[in-house]
């Protein structure tokens, strides 16, 4: 069990090449600007799925309706437990700030990137002439029907077979090329909203799954840039289940924390896939144990018996994120949740950010920072550390499996490192350029992302802190960390 912690609370590469969108770093700081925003509106009708998408464990996205105080208007958190990440004020405005900067978008379009989830026939294009019962979800024929009337080049976005998907590719292949397959999706139709669905295939182009995190990450965040930047609002889903391979399961859970970090980070949509569809009988999947099945009945079947199917919950869950869409960019509401957790600490010795729950993901700057009380960490390493910190406060009421992952950018160099709570360099208990495994027994500890030099200069930037519970099995994190 992981406790809060007791103040309660939150390979060598890049400046980065990133625009600075925004992070839910440090202070919540962010470099984008709010339009439009319409105190007077209100939220559309908009219920979740069928499977479990309140917010789970420590946090509960409802718990400040009836007389509470309303949420601050800044960045959130989007807590692990929930299909849909949380829309307060500010993420609602986020959201009309990145479609604001498009240049006479279709409001009814939306794009498509994947791979064979994307492209199959059972994903969304049955919206358009297929069988559709909508069943206690009915409230999502507006959403259908809005999208259903846009043109997306001669079809409906839900039937158009896009550039920008197919089968057995990785989010970088949808940049690579000019123009890459994303662009001429994009010149091809200016969407308002853009969803995007890789990972399964990205976790298997590298020696190992952790090794093609870092390239995962990369291109991921650069995807979510290249749609921010023209203007349209990019809805990232996680990945579901590896049943074809016992090893890139372990990993599953690490991935979706990276996904979830990235959406977080920008403050654009989520939606957890495996949350939806974990709980579905043989996990939602075939025989091959990694592709979806739909009903007989047809995918766009969402009664009780037809969201018993892999496809026809994703069908539900994609058709509800379009409404949540739709209800922000189309409708002008104010939000869609009146509260949600964000991170409690600023990254000092005296007071770090909390990880108060598994698995977590936060984003920071460390040339924001401004805290350099570490300048080595001799028991670890001789490696020069003398740039900007961020520190952490991990709190164990047992030993426990972890995983560890700091994620930067190009031309940024950080690093991530253990310790215990409030140590020093000659304290520290491990050091990774990447990634940290093991296991920690009960106490109280502190991770610290730490800044490397060259020659007096550091190489400081944006990053992505990920801490996740290794699964039973995982021998990566069996040894001792301390």
């Amino acid at each position: 069990m992981l406790l809060l912690a007791a103040c309660s609370g939150p390979e060598a590469a890049a400046p980065s090449g990133t625009d600075g969108v925004g992070t839910t770093g440090l202070e919540s700081e962010t470099s984008f600007s709010v339009t439009g925003r319409d105190e007077s509106s209100s939220a559309r009708a908009s219920s979740e799925t069928g499977a479990d998408s309140s917010s789970g464990g420590t946090f509960d996205p409802d718990s400040s309706t009836g007389g509470d105080p309303p949420a601050p208007y800044e960045p959130v958190r989007y807590p692990a437990g929930r299909v849909h990440s949380p829309v307060t004020a500010f993420v609602a405005d986020r959201w009309r700030s990145v479609a604001g900067t498009s240049n006479e978008p279709r409001e009814d379009v939306f794009l498509k990137a994947g791979a064979s989830s994307t492209v199959s026939h059972h994903a969304l294009f049955c919206f358009d002439g297929g069988a559709v019962e909508l069943g206690v979800h009915g409230h999502l024929e507006g959403a259908r029907a809005y999208f259903l009337g846009g043109d997306a080049a001669g079809t409906s976005p839900f039937a158009r077979a896009s550039m920008s998907a197919e089968s057995g590719r990785s989010a970088a292949w949808a940049l690579t090329g000019s123009p890459s397959p994303l662009a001429q999706e994009w010149g091809a139709l200016n969407p308002r909203v853009a969803l995007v669905h890789f990972g399964t295939n990205d976790m298997n182009l590298g020696a190992t799954h952790g090794s093609a995190m870092v390239p995962f990450h990369e291109a991921m965040t650069a995807l979510v840039e290249d749609l921010v930047g023209r203007g349209s609002l990019p809805v990232l889903l996680g990945i579901t289940r590896r049943g074809d391979d016992p090893t890139a399961n372990l990993w599953v859970e690490s991935y979706n924390a990276v996904i979830r970090g990235i959406a977080q980070s920008r403050q654009v949509p989520f939606i957890d896939l495996y949350e939806a569809i974990d709980p579905l009988p043989e996990h939602g999947l075939g025989s091959d144990g990694i592709h979806l099945l739909a009903s007989p009945e047809g995918a766009c079947t969402l009664s009780e018996e037809g969201l018993q199917w892999g496809f026809n919950m994703r069908n539900l869950v994609a058709l509800e994120a379009l409404d949540r869409t739709m209800a922000v960019l189309v409708d002008d509401a104010a939000a869609l949740d009146d509260a949600a957790p964000g991170f409690e600490g600023d990254g000092t010795l005296e007071d770090p950010v909390r990880i108060d729950a598994l698995p977590f993901a936060h984003a920071a700057d460390t040339t924001r920072a401004g805290l350099e009380d570490i300048d080595a960490y001799p028991s670890c390493d001789d490696a020069d550390e003398s740039g900007p910190e961020v520190r952490y406060r991990l709190e164990l009421s047992e030993p426990t499996p972890l995983r560890m992952l700091v994620l930067d950018h190009p031309e940024v160099d950080v690093d991530v490192h253990l310790l215990e709570a409030g140590g020093d360099g000659d304290g520290c208990l491990a050091r990774a350029d990447r990634r940290i495994e093991g296991s920690l027994p009960a106490g109280t500890w502190d991770i610290v992302v730490d800044t490397w030099s060259s020659d007096g200069a550091p190489y400081a930037g944006e990053y992505l802190l990920v801490v996740v519970r290794c699964q039973p099995g995982d021998e990566a994190c069996a040894g001792a960390l301390s």
